[in-house]
This record gives C-alpha cells, structure tokens and sequence, in this order.
C-alpha cells in the first residue's frame, strides 16, 4: 500500500473516532428542563391493619421538592386499588415523550416468587386469588416507563415490617407460593441493556435507569419515629440542594440513612446512566466551558474536539480537579484537553479514572484510544470490550464506534481470505478462499450480518468481533 494511500485510510480511520463526539453546529445551550412526570403515592390508612405513621408525609414532602423542581407530580394518597390503578393509567399516559419519569413509593409492600407486589389501603386477602385482585404489581408500572421514558427513577421506601405476611402465608396454606413469601423487597431485574428510545432528538441526551430501596432487598426498615421515615426524610433533604448530581443525590440519602440509624438500616440503589443527570443544574466551571464535550448534561453548548484550546483548558480542569480530585466529568474534561494537546498518554490516564469513577462516556472515549493506538498500546480487543461496555449502558456514540466503521479500507488478500474463511465456517460462505472480496463474498457477509442483526456497514468492529476476527485488523498508526 503507498504511504499517499495509507494517509489517505488513516485519515478515514481518525473521521470515524476522533473524540466520539457529535459533529452538530452548536445554537445555544442544550439542555432545558426537558418533560418530567412523577407518580408520588403514600398509603397510610389501611382498613384491615393497622396505619402506619409516615407514608402520607413521606408523599407528601417527595410530591412538594418534586414539584419545585418542575416535575408534573400526580400525587395520590391512601389509594384504594381502584384509585391507584387510575392513578397509574393517569402516569402512564403522560409517560410517552418524557426524559425523566419518578414513580415514589411508601407504604405497605410484599414479595410473592420474587415479585414485588404494593398494598393499596383497601386490600383484603383470604385466597390465592385475592392476591390479583388485591395488590399492584410494580412490574408492570417499571416495565411502562422503561418503555416511554428515557430515565426512570423509582423509588421504593415500603420495606416495613408488614402484618399482611402472615395473613397471606395464612391463605396460601399449602400450596407451592406459601415458601416464596419473603420479608422486605425483591432485586427490580431488567430483561437486557439499556436502550434509547427511537425519538433521539437534540434534548436531554441521558438515558437509563436507577432504583432505590429504602432498605437492602429482602430486609425490611423502619417507619421513623418523627413526621417522616428515614430515608424519606434524608432523600428529600438531598432533593433540596441545588446541583446535585442525581447519581451521587441516592448516594448520599443511603450514606445519611445509614449514619442516623447506627448501620440497622442500610437502602440499597441502582444507578444505570449514560451521563450525569441534574433536576437542577450544577453551576459550570472554567473547565466545562473549556473542555466538556457538546450536548452534555450542565446545560451549556460545550466544546468540540477540534475548538479545545489546551493552553486554556488543561489549567482550568486541573485548578476544577484540585478542589473536587475525584470529580469523573473533569477528569473526562481534562482528557479530552490532553487529548487535543496530543498528549495521549495523560489523556488515557485521566480517560481511565474518569471509567473507574462510572462515567459511562469516558468508557467510549477509553475504547478509542486503545483502538487508534495513541497514549496505549494498539489493542482492538481492549477498545471493542469498552465500546461494548459503553454501549450496553446505552451509549449512543459507543454504538456508532461500532457499527459506522468499514475497516476493509486497510485490508489485503491475507485479510480477505481470513474473511471468507469465518463466513465459511459461519454457514455463509460456499466460495473459494481466494482473497478476492468480490459479489459472492460481499453478500455472504450481508447475509451474515442480518442474521446476526448487524449493521450493513462492510467489516465493522462489531461484525469482526463477531466472527472473533478482531486480531486481523491490520495495524496502524496515528500518532
């Protein structure tokens, strides 16, 4: 291959991933409030046991910090099953299009077979049928929302020690469910990776999930002997200030709750996001206005690649990390200025604790470097995992790292052949291994990738880690 026609790749190559960010003409700044719905239900009065103290107060103040921070709050208190399954047709038909949805939780609940069922004030139980008839299924509410909305937040603060246990292992006397009755909440699991919903759009580009329970799974907590519960109380209190990131917001409620109640009562939380999400913005420092990539989550336009001023921004991000070391977006920040500096090896460094601290975009941005070689060892194994891993977590540009990237422009006849020989043993291939990618060639891999639903994009990463043909990519170099 002649050094103009392997400039000529390369750069092809470095179009496809330099900085895995957004090519978009910048208008203003990105992120507005977006649409927010929350569904905040306290069950209190029961008819047939005894009332507990908190969960209406616990709505109460959940629905009022919800409000202020401009959620459209549907806040329904001591629900019959009639008013909560109105309540939650009422939630769900104002899910579709919105970018955060909050489902709140307190009051009595229980797990049958490692499904959680939430006790409406008017239940009663005396058969195995009752239990339908009776109780709501959270499955169904989480699986809605996971399907319209594009961050789901649900909130379980019902581990209390709950009198319909016995009566329910009572009326499931000798039969198989009587042994799945089990004190406290189940593990919420979803069916697969995160995924974005087709309406992208140019808006809140944040995605995922996160659920809390007011204690571990399969533990029960207390109801507080003041006006409001323990992690109620702690978790408002969090809601209150102003630009916390809602990630670290669950962390610290968890880290409060177990302080005040001296380790008995330890919540327990999920956080799935593809980037920092605010209910109220953080104030932006230097080293975001210097450095932080386009349509991020701090509501400004940010920078792209090719704009960064590293003589500007590497002293920003460092003074920003000097007073907040272990802040993921400035290290994520402060890569990116080292990276556009040509500084590969301090921007891998910063990539990699920016990963190690969970910011999902610094996952994507680490698989780039280990692909193009700069600042690490050439390693497209290494650089797929990452971009896999990023792109299970939902991140959109992960993907595109993936799919978008026909890497046959740096193939000869010894990688063609490798080719044919993986569609051959895949089924797909009847041809002679010859290293001529022809017709016949190009529509056994086509056929390939539909099967396997891959992009159509010739050898992509994707479809070569597929056929475990990562290791014939030829090297090169774009330092």
């Amino acid at each position: 291959m002649s050094r103009i026609v392997l400039a000529l790749v390369l750069a092809v190559i470095l179009l496809a991933f330099v900085a895995a960010a957004p090519a978009h003409a910048q208008t203003g700044v990105f992120q507005d409030a977006g649409k927010r719905v929350a569904l905040v239900v306290g069950a209190a009065e029961y008819e047939q046991v005894t009332a507990l103290e908190n969960p209406a107060n616990d709505a109460r103040i959940i629905a009022e910090a919800l409000g202020a921070l401009r959620f459209e709050v549907i806040h329904v208190k001591d629900p019959t099953r009639a008013d909560f399954i109105a309540a939650r047709q009422q939630f769900l038909d104002r899910l579709d299009g919105s970018d955060i949805a909050v489902f709140y939780y307190a009051g009595h609940a229980i797990q049958i077979g490692n499904i959680n069922y939430l006790i409406p004030v008017d239940a009663e139980l005396g058969t195995r049928d009752d239990v339908a008839a009776n109780f709501i299924d959270l499955t169904g509410i989480v699986n809605e929302m996971d399907a319209r909305a594009k961050t789901k937040i649900v909130v379980l603060d019902a581990c209390r020690d709950n009198p319909f246990e016995a009566e329910l292992a009572e009326a499931l006397a000798g039969q198989p469910e009587a042994e799945t009755i089990k004190r406290g909440l189940a593990v919420i699991k979803r069916a697969g990776p995160l995924e974005k919903p087709l309406d992208e759009g140019e808006g809140f580009n944040t995605y995922g999930s996160i659920i809390a329970f007011a204690a571990a799974p399969g533990t029960t907590a207390t109801d507080g002997e003041g006006d409001n519960s323990p992690y109620t109380a702690a978790l408002a209190a969090e809601l209150a200030k102003p630009g916390v990131e809602v990630g670290q917001m669950f962390r610290a409620a968890a880290a409060n709750v177990v302080r005040e109640t001296g380790g008995r009562q330890q919540p327990e939380y999920l956080v799935r996001l593809t980037d920092e999400v605010y209910f109220s913005r953080p104030q932006p420092s230097d080293c975001d206005y210097f450095a932080i990539a386009p349509y991020n989550q701090v509501g400004i336009p940010g920078v792209e690649f090719d704009a960064i001023r590293p003589a500007r921004a590497i002293p920003a991000c460092e003074e920003a990390l000097a007073a907040e070391p272990n802040h993921p977006r400035y290290l994520h920040n402060l890569g990116r200025a080292y990276d556009a500096a040509a500084d590969y090896a301090r921007a891998v460094e910063h990539y990699r604790q920016s990963s190690e601290l969970g910011y999902v975009p610094a996952f994507s941005t680490l698989g780039v470097m280990h692909i193009n070689g700069q600042g690490t060892r050439q390693d497209f194994a290494e650089g797929v995992r990452l971009l896999k891993h990023a792109a299970s977590l939902g991140y959109r540009l992960a993907k595109v790292g993936l799919r978008n990237q026909d890497f046959t422009v740096l193939f000869g006849n010894a990688e063609y052949k490798a080719l044919q020989q993986a569609l051959r043993k895949a089924g797909y291939y009847d041809g002679p291994i010859d290293g001529d990618f022809g017709k016949g060639s190009r529509a056994a891999l086509e056929e390939f990738q539909k099967a396997q639903a891959l992009s159509l994009n010739g050898a992509t990463l994707e479809t070569l880690d597929r056929l475990s043909l990562l290791d014939i990519i030829p090297h090169y170099d774009l330092n």
